[in-house]
């Protein structure tokens, strides 16, 4: 192959299921400890932190070395314009799953697919240089360069999920399922309370419209990802069609921790 096997996708078509953290800090070691507690992904964190695309490379190659798929949450649609020189190089470094904030809209959706495809999904210029294949092509005499099948496997191998947070993203909810090269969808919780006008950000009101989307997700053969802290919430999970899950924020983990302990310090 010219570019690396989508390792989250093989496992999702054989109906397994896929577990991730999100990633704030930007240490390589946490994603090396990630990837030898058997993580199968690295949600990559930039829509919320500041990266540069030097650390964002090295995560990637961590990730790879560690046998993580990588995943790289961009910064969110404006006004339906995705982020698309952000997404081409977050996957020139290597991504092989983008993920992206705030889709309201099919037409949203279709910039997203246009950015991250090589033709004729989608627009995507190639550089056969950059990190998102095995190697540099060409490179006689370990494979010649055939440029359709390195553009067919680069598109199969590279997911896209989108993120809906707003009431209008889900009563498009179809229609944005319905875009070819969209593999799954998510639902952002605290953005839809801010866009909905919702108080909280939990209760029964939001697991409404995160059911929702589930339910189209089912209903259009597409993923849905679940964000969730609570392991044992996946066996029933799995039961309703859920395969990829988000097991929280390293900096939540991190602090909880540290605060646990100054609390039994000070209890003693």
């Amino acid at each position: 192959m010219y570019v690396r096997k989508n390792l989250v996708k093989e496992k999702l078509s054989k109906g397994e299921i896929v577990t991730g953290m999100e990633i704030w800090l930007r240490d390589p070691r946490i994603i090396e400890l990630l990837g030898h507690a058997g993580f199968d992904y690295v949600h990559i964190e930039n829509e919320h932190v500041a990266h540069n695309w030097e650390e964002v490379e090295n995560i990637i190659r961590t990730a790879e070395l560690a046998g993580l798929t990588p995943l790289y949450r961009c910064e969110q649609c404006i006004d339906g314009q995705p982020p698309v020189n952000e997404i081409i190089k977050a996957l020139s470094c290597g991504a092989q799953i983008i993920k992206v904030p705030h889709v309201d809209t099919p037409e949203a959706a279709k910039k997203i697919v246009n950015a991250a495809k090589y033709p004729p999904l989608g627009k995507r210029g190639v550089a056969t240089c950059d990190r998102s294949a095995i190697e540099i092509h060409p490179n006689e005499p370990s494979m010649p360069l055939d440029m359709q099948k390195y553009i067919q496997e680069a598109n199969e191998e590279t997911m896209l999920f989108a993120i809906i947070e707003s009431p209008e993203g889900l009563k498009n909810i179809d229609k944005i399922l319905d875009v070819d090269g969209i593999d799954a969808v998510g639902f952002g919780h605290q953005d839809y309370a801010v866009a909905a006008g919702i108080t909280s950000d939990s209760g029964e009101e939001k697991e409404k419209e995160r059911e929702k989307i589930r339910e189209a997700a089912q209903r259009k053969g597409k993923y849905m990802w679940w964000g969730t802290e609570q392991p044992e919430m996946i066996k029933e999970l799995r039961k309703r069609g859920i395969q990829i899950f988000l097991l929280g924020v390293d900096v939540i983990y991190i602090n909880r921790l540290f605060r646990n302990i100054i609390k039994e310090v000070k209890e003693r």
